[in-house]
């Protein structure tokens, strides 16, 4: 249970991290004027991650977590992006990186996990997660694309710039299995949610050649040129 416990735990503070920057990103869309539509959906978005470290948080201590997930440095809550630049470099940057990659690729990771999950608690949070997650990804598209209708040529050179070092960090998070690898989750923590490093690596390298990349072609920036520069193992 050690492994089940560090990762429910991984969880609840993972989803309130997003709840504190999507409250940030919040104030920067209103505070640059966009419209009222996707400030309503940002609003949305901030409560359900909310919502999710409750959850996550209740199956950790059900399962019987007994410290505190939220104990946290306050800098960790905090959008990290272009920090004393202008808020619209940062909004744009923030944006592509937490949502248009992070959720884009997160949704799927959500749905595998409810392929095997069997108890309960873990059932519906991860169900919860799946769901919503999917809706989290659109939000994110969407304020990128406001985004290049107010400058489309100032988001094409953020994107230029910034992309490849995406795309490495969050590859080596998901889409990497080091050497002398140890699986610690196999069909009893399955049960619980969890998924093996395997199931990760092969979801990101689908999804962000039939997801991600798409997705950033079709809005003229430069998504499979930003994945050729990516820095390689």
């Amino acid at each position: 249970m050690d492994v089940v416990l560090a990762e429910w735990k991984a969880r609840t503070l993972s989803e309130y991290r997003c709840a504190s920057v999507t409250g940030e990103l919040l104030l920067w869309l209103m505070r640059l004027g966009f419209s009222s539509e996707v400030i309503q959906q940002c609003h949305k978005v901030l409560g359900e991650e909310l919502e999710h470290s409750d959850i996550c948080w209740e199956v950790y201590a059900t399962l019987g977590g007994d410290d505190d997930p939220l104990e946290c440095a306050e800098g960790s809550l905090v959008i990290p992006h272009a920090y004393g630049e202008a808020s619209f470099d940062r909004l744009v940057l923030f944006v592509i990186d937490h949502f248009c990659i992070g959720e884009t690729l997160a949704a799927p990771l959500f749905e595998a996990m409810t392929d095997k999950v069997a108890k309960a608690g873990p059932k519906t949070a991860v169900k919860r997660l799946a769901k919503d997650t999917a809706g989290h990804k659109d939000f994110g598209w969407a304020v990128l694309d406001e985004a290049i209708e107010q400058d489309d040529t100032y988001v094409l050179n953020l994107a230029k710039k910034h992309l490849p070092t995406f795309l490495t960090r969050v590859e080596t998070a998901w889409g990497y299995i080091p050497e002398r690898w140890k699986e610690p989750v196999g069909p009893e923590e399955g049960k619980y949610g969890l998924i093996p490093r395997a199931v990760y690596k092969r979801i990101f390298y689908q999804e962000i050649a039939e997801s991600v990349l798409p997705e950033l072609d079709a809005r003229n920036l430069p998504g499979r040129q930003a994945w050729s520069k990516r820095k390689k193992r």
